[in-house]
């Protein structure tokens, strides 16, 4: 049995992550306690409330994971927000609104140093138990640029090329890191940005069970076999 922190854990990808590695000893993170609360219950799972862009909770997270978590070996980021918007575009209201500072303040905190926050404070415990696995929910937007989401596309490009940066120095401690980059999800990913797409295009996502398989596939690989970076999408979602 491995003992697994998943970011993000309360809807979409995370909970259906969660869903698949029920087998495993988890530990739920997310912001919102009543739906953590409910996956936690239907899986027989511990859970923490946690904003992954807050430093004081993410320390409370930590020590909460030293006392009671100390075996811990994987961790699954999937928490995630989104913006668009290309700066010729933000004299339109809906554009402007979505762009505010605050609110790509959000999206770099969370998609960027979220992600990196949780490396950075549990990553030394897998190396301490020398061995481990971080498996970072990224996106197509890590990888390609795309000129109507530039804050996302910068706060996910942040992510990729921290995990390029470290992963041979975690390599050395047995530690592999995997980047799953994957494109339009049936969520409500969008929505809750206020930003829904409309159905047409959200047909041509995967669903989030789909791509929590492909987290699973990365998962279950054997520990001395590590794959760097894994995208995923529609086929006729190009």
């Amino acid at each position: 049995m491995r003992y697994v922190l998943i970011t993000g854990a309360g809807s979409g990808l995370g909970k259906e992550t969660a869903k698949l590695l029920k087998d495993e000893k988890l530990l739920l993170v997310g912001r919102n306690e009543k739906n953590l609360k409910k996956v936690a219950q239907n899986l027989d799972a511990d859970y923490f409330i946690c904003d992954i862009t807050n430093i004081d909770q993410i320390n409370e997270l930590k020590a909460h994971v030293e006392k009671n978590f100390a075996n811990l070996d994987t961790i699954i980021n999937c928490a995630g927000v989104w913006t668009k918007g290309e700066i010729s575009q933000l004299s339109d209201k809906h554009f402007a609104e979505m762009n505010t500072l605050e609110k790509i303040k959000n999206v770099l905190d969370t998609n960027t140093f979220g992600t990196i926050a949780m490396i950075t404070t549990f990553a030394p415990i897998l190396i301490k138990n020398k061995k481990g696995q971080i498996i970072n929910v990224n996106s197509q937007s890590g990888v390609e640029t795309e000129e109507f989401c530039p804050v996302y596309n910068a706060s996910k490009h942040g992510g990729y090329f921290y995990r390029k940066a470290v992963q041979r120095d975690l390599a050395k401690h047995n530690v592999k890191i995997t980047d799953v980059c994957p494109g339009l999800m049936k969520t409500d990913f969008f929505v809750k940005a206020d930003d829904g797409l409309p159905q047409e295009i959200m047909k041509l996502g995967l669903s989030p069970d789909e791509v929590a398989k492909t987290i699973k596939y990365v998962f279950d690989m054997p520990h001395e076999i590590t794959i760097p970076s894994i995208e995923v999408r529609h086929i006729k979602n190009y």
